[in-house]
């Protein structure tokens, strides 16, 4: 909770939580299914905590900012760079990451056909690239900047950029051989008998048989962050009743809202390995 001991400050900026607090979360594109999922969420985090919790659904990420900068939501579920920007401009503090498949943070992979002649990222010359969007960091951004970092000048290792939408879309694209590389997301976990340490245990290509040319990370999951206007000691307790697993309803809820199977607490170590990568990472255009 190391993050949370240094956040806020004890001045008249600090919201004040007799009203309960305000978590704010983007909207799927099921809207009614997750303002369900949110009500049901911030009700079991109101009894784990004994703060009133209500749930506020924005459209955008953007717009869960504004909220959050204008005092109308104290709590919000941000993707990683989003949160790791937000962290960097003293904007939000981070309390918890989920733990999905047994882990809190993921890897990026770039990969090809598994009989690609491009073996090597020495061999990314001329290529087509299939990426997932311009703001996913698994599928476009934090591995066109591991690349960067490694002196790839991307412009000539790829001569063509396709926005597929979907991880499933980018391993399609590759598969079907429209790209003859895509970035998508890999789940690793340690295995002393496999000869690199660890072995896949779950990646956006499924069960394809596939080369895997370069890979970055970890990357965090998503993140729980509260406003750095939140009260240190309310910080504290949203944090203390995520991270704890006695609670059932909060877990139950926390699945169906976030696909979470628990939570941990969010630690500089968390953070650190893309807060490296960030100042390589390019800004969208357009």
């Amino acid at each position: 909770m190391a993050d949370v001991d240094r956040a806020g400050d004890t001045g008249s900026e600090r919201v004040s939580t007799r009203n309960g607090l305000v978590l704010g979360i983007v909207l799927t594109t099921d809207p009614e299914g997750s303002r369900a999922a949110l009500g049901e969420f911030c009700k079991a985090l109101g009894a784990a905590t004994g703060l009133p919790v209500r749930g506020k659904g924005v459209w955008s990420y953007q717009g869960l900012l504004e909220a959050m900068d204008a005092g109308d939501a104290d709590l919000a579920w941000l993707p990683p760079l989003l949160a790791l920007r937000a962290t960097n401009r003293a904007r939000v503090v981070p309390l918890a990451l989920p733990v999905r498949n047994g882990a809190s943070s993921y890897m990026t992979a770039l990969f090809a056909r598994h009989d690609t002649p491009h073996r090597e990222v020495r061999d990314l010359r001329e290529l087509r690239a299939a990426w997932v969007d311009r703001q996913s960091a698994a599928g476009y951004l934090v591995l066109r900047a591991h690349l960067r970092s490694l002196g790839v000048n991307l412009e000539e290792a790829f001569c063509e950029n396709l926005f597929c939408g979907t991880h499933d879309e980018v391993t399609r694209a590759v598969l079907d051989g429209d790209a003859d590389v895509g970035a998508t997301f890999m789940h690793v976990e340690p295995d002393e008998a496999h000869p690199q340490g660890e072995r896949i245990v779950r990646a956006g290509w499924g069960d394809a048989a596939v080369h895997v040319v370069t890979r970055a990370g970890p990357i965090p999951a998503d993140v729980m962050a509260a406003s750095v206007r939140v009260p240190v000691a309310t910080m504290r307790a949203v944090q203390r009743a995520l991270v704890s697993t006695e609670d059932d309803a909060l877990r139950s809820a926390a699945r169906a809202l976030f696909g979470a199977e628990s939570f941990v607490g969010a630690l500089s170590e968390h953070l650190d390995p893309l807060s490296r990568l960030i100042a390589r990472i390019e800004e969208p255009s357009g």
